[in-house]
């Protein structure tokens, strides 16, 4: 996202294990690809059967496969103070917890817009500036009870420059209000189906935040009426398939 060299985005040491990261391959060395993490200025490891499922890559695949110095999106499989793995053969990229993870990225874009539009207009030092001020509400947001994306928590606590406030706030109104697909079934006909999507949007306070439509049976669509958080999505969805696990309601959900 930034000079490699001395650009931390995040105000934590670490990512989270199995959470996804930004990163690039920047070195091959014996087995594996040397990456760096963008977000949070360090290095990982990415074992080469970690990189694709298929076997008995050659030198050239390799080479296709990873090209250096080019952003790609992984998933930590250790963590720990010395030692980060990432991969990408088994991310699901249908999964809502990756979609989320592309609508954060594309938030964070914005944030580092701003700020930079911000420090060069007053001369200010960019990392100084974000160290100072970005940073310790980036720590702040880990204390709510829900989770929520940085870009949704410095519109939430307005603590920066207007300026900065004005610009996020100007490019939330533009963006497009975000939709997720999934397909719903139920043996108990529509009826049911309309009962499991309320008693959803009533056990997670969304009823007036969400739309759910039909595109055509069994593909639904859940979209915003007022908001581009996805974490309201999730909420939802993440109920949704709660309630497919009890038997008795006979629904099925899948993400599509």
């Amino acid at each position: 996202m930034s000079n490699i060299q001395d650009f931390k985005f995040y105000s934590l040491n670490n990512p989270n294990h199995k959470s996804f990261v930004n990163f690039m391959f920047i070195n091959r060395i014996d087995n594996c690809f040397e990456c760096f993490l963008m977000d949070y200025n360090k290095k990982a490891l990415m074992p080469f059967h970690m990189a694709t499922q298929k076997s008995n890559l050659k030198n050239k695949n390799i080479n296709t496969l990873a090209p250096l110095n080019k952003p790609f999106i992984g998933e930590v499989e250790e963590v720990n103070d010395e030692t980060i793995i990432i991969s990408m053969a088994f991310i699901n990229k249908e999964s809502l917890e990756y979609k989320l993870f592309i609508e954060e990225s594309s938030k964070n874009k914005l944030i580092i817009s701003s700020v930079k539009r911000y420090t060069t207009k007053n001369n200010i030092n960019y990392i100084s500036y974000w160290e100072e001020y970005i940073h310790p509400i980036d720590q702040e947001r880990y204390n709510e009870d829900e989770p929520v994306s940085l870009f949704d928590y410095i519109l939430k606590v307005g603590k920066l420059d207007i300026s900065i406030l004005n610009y996020l706030q100007e490019c939330e109104t533009k963006s497009t209000m975000p939709n997720i697909k999934f397909k719903l079934v139920s043996t108990n006909g529509c009826d049911n189906i309309k009962q499991m999507i309320q008693l959803a949007l009533n056990n997670t306070n969304t009823a007036d935040i969400l739309d759910i439509m039909i595109e055509s049976s069994p593909n639904y669509y859940v979209s915003s009426k007022i908001t581009t958080d996805f974490s309201y999505h999730n909420k939802f969805l993440q109920e949704l398939e709660k309630l497919s696990k009890n038997l008795d309601n006979n629904i099925f959900i899948s993400l599509t």
